[in-house]
């Protein structure tokens, strides 16, 4: 069992519970860095604190900063650049671009529920006192925009309370918060901030300090070399992505640095459609010898229009089938107008059709408010005849997990339509949020599998006009590169396999957002994928707002290897609350394999009535 707490010299101690909290200490008064929940609330009086004096916060990450009852008329500092997101946090959820269309990361929404008041701003280089102890305060960006790290010089040792930039050593709590654009959106953006961690960590490594405190992790007293082995693991980590990425096609000189590397497999050259397709934005289309269309996604209006102009030009006669690769807004907003415009059948996988169906319950990466109606749902190997055509749907879990693949035989060609799973410079992941899993029958190499299996004369990305394949050999060198990433990902992280770090999504609330009427029930379902080898017990418990004034017991679930599971909640809103149309968010609390996360997932409720 973890010990409550441990003392790094006379006037400080750490708290080790879902977060290392500091404790600095002056006889019965405190200075707190990183407070979050009540279990240090026996660390307290063991150590025979009565008076908090100051709170610090590194970052406004809710796993951090939630749940611990701040006293009235304490001094709260935080962040400068990240104040907003203590103080005025319901402007993000009020705000229709944290919502939808997600291309950005930052702020990431694993925010506050509910304002703190802040009374101190902290900057680059501000210094004071506090009891026996300096403090200096340092900017080090990485893990948010606005971190901050804290030296604290007391008893003749300098400690660094680093926040998330480093868990342990040669370790990170996640990859996700990394994500971040350089040239492009934060979408493009997989591991883009990991020049600024390493910046950052570089910057503590000169201050001499003699400790690292992370807020997720072990206490370090040899910071040199836990930075070292992380930094060497990073770029590790990152070579085997840069390696066989798509984004080498759309973005070259975001990657000119690793022109030639050893091991990187080469970009593929295109080779020319078959002359009864046609592209159009992100919509292929194929072309029946009687005439009839069948379209594939339908991201904007003036996919309609071309349509109705092939119309117009005798070039087609009427659309008959639609198949919808995948939920992202470029594929499917313009869909309702398609629909109303051309009533033809709409297919897709029935992991998509979750999605698309209702994208209220889904907080992705280029989420979409748009609905879809879907007429049939195809599982894995349904096939069925489109005039010449064989169709013969696929669930294919390549640039997001809620994505199909369609192969299409007739004329003497082997189509399959991966969506935008694949480039001619390999797979499609940059995207953290998009959940590309590792490990056997799962992401990308369920994908090669299916690639191998299927053998078809051409692959084709919704982004990109020429087809293409690949050799055997290019083939292997992704499945082997992949096997190398769940090696090197799953040291990166605190975990037993890579997939809990780089998969934001393995703990999650369905629906997302539901509105919910005053008086009734409300049902909320926490669903997790346990990533390990062996079941994983979960407990889960949604922290309900004070002025409801009740409380909902946890409830714990026990999941089978490598498959999902859930915890259901019944949760009854009150009758009388001054709320209509509010949005209300309600946090979940997860113990995960006894290990406590934290408010670590939300739920959106839209109070409606009154």
């Amino acid at each position: 069992m973890q010990t409550r707490f441990s003392q790094l010299s006379h006037h400080l101690y750490v708290h080790h519970g879902h977060v290392n909290t500091g404790i600095l200490s002056d006889g019965d008064r405190a200075l707190l860095i990183d407070p979050s929940g009540t279990t240090f609330c026996a660390t307290l009086s063991e150590l025979g604190i009565t008076d908090i004096e100051q709170i610090l916060f590194t970052h406004h990450h809710r796993d951090s900063t939630a749940g611990f009852p701040i006293p009235d008329n304490v001094r709260v500092g935080v962040p400068a650049k990240e104040a907003a997101w203590f103080s005025e946090v319901e402007t993000f959820w009020n705000d229709p671009q944290y919502r939808w269309h997600l291309y950005n990361y930052h702020p990431h929404n694993l925010m506050l529920a509910n304002a703190i008041s802040v009374m101190d701003t902290y900057t680059e280089g501000v210094r004071f006192e506090w009891g026996p102890a300096s403090l200096t305060v340092l900017e080090t960006p990485g893990h948010t925009d606005g971190s901050v790290t804290y030296l604290v010089d007391v008893g003749g040792e300098r400690f660094a309370f680093s926040g998330d930039l480093i868990y342990d050593e040669g370790q990170l709590w996640d990859l996700y918060s990394l994500q971040k654009g350089q040239q492009t959106s934060d979408y493009h953006g997989f591991l883009g901030a990991r020049d600024e961690l390493t910046e950052s960590l570089e910057k503590i490594r000169q201050t001499s300090a003699t400790t690292l405190v992370p807020t997720h992790g072990v206490v370090m007293n040899d910071p040199n070399r836990a930075i070292d082995s992380l930094q060497q693991r990073l770029t590790r980590c990152y070579d085997k992505y840069v390696a066989i990425s798509a984004l080498r096609h759309y973005f070259p000189k975001l990657f000119a640095e690793f022109e030639g590397s050893p091991g990187h497999m080469p970009i593929r050259e295109g080779k020319p459609p078959p002359e009864f397709l046609r592209h159009f934005g992100t919509t292929w289309m194929v072309i029946s010898e009687n005439g009839e269309a069948f379209v594939m996604d339908c991201g904007s209006p003036n996919v309609i229009k071309q349509i109705q102009q092939l119309q117009a030009n005798s070039e087609i006669s009427e659309v008959t089938q639609f198949w919808v690769t995948h939920y992202h807004d470029d594929h499917v907003d313009a869909i309702p107008e398609f629909q109303a415009t051309f009533p033809c059948e709409t297919i897709t996988d029935s992991v998509v059709a979750r999605v698309i169906t209702n994208p209220i319950g889904f907080r992705l990466p280029c989420i979409s408010p748009s609905v879809t109606r879907v007429d049939r749902i195809t599982r894995d190997g349904d096939s069925w005849q489109w005039n010449e055509f064989t169709m013969t749907a696929y669930h294919f879990p390549g640039q997001t997990y809620y994505h199909g693949g369609l192969l299409v035989e007739g004329r003497g060609v082997r189509m399959f339509f991966a969506g935008d799973s694949f480039t001619m410079a390999g797979i499609d992941d940059y995207c953290s949020g998009n959940r590309n899993l590792l490990g056997k029958d799962a992401g990308y190499e369920k994908c090669l599998r299916r690639i191998q299996q299927l053998e078809p004369t051409h692959i084709f990305n919704c982004h990109v006009d020429p087809a293409f394949d690949f050799t055997d050999a290019e083939m292997q060198c992704m499945l082997d590169i992949l096997a190398e990433r769940e090696e090197c990902y799953t040291e990166l992280f605190p975990w037993d396999h890579a997939n809990y770090g780089m998969d934001e999504h393995w703990v999650r609330c369905y629906p997302y957002e539901q509105e919910v009427a005053f008086g009734e029930t409300a049902q909320l379902r926490v669903e997790i994928t346990n990533h390990s080898s062996e079941p994983r017990t979960a407990i889960a418990q949604p922290i309900l707002p004070n002025a409801w004034n009740m409380e909902l017991a946890p409830a714990e679930t026990t999941i089978s290897a490598r498959s999902d599971g859930h915890i259901d909640f019944s949760v009854p809103i009150p009758r009388h609350l001054d709320a209509s149309g509010k949005r209300i968010v309600v946090p979940v609390d997860i113990t995960y394999d006894t290990r406590p996360l934290g408010q670590f997932r939300e739920a959106i409720f839209v109070l409606t009535g009154g």
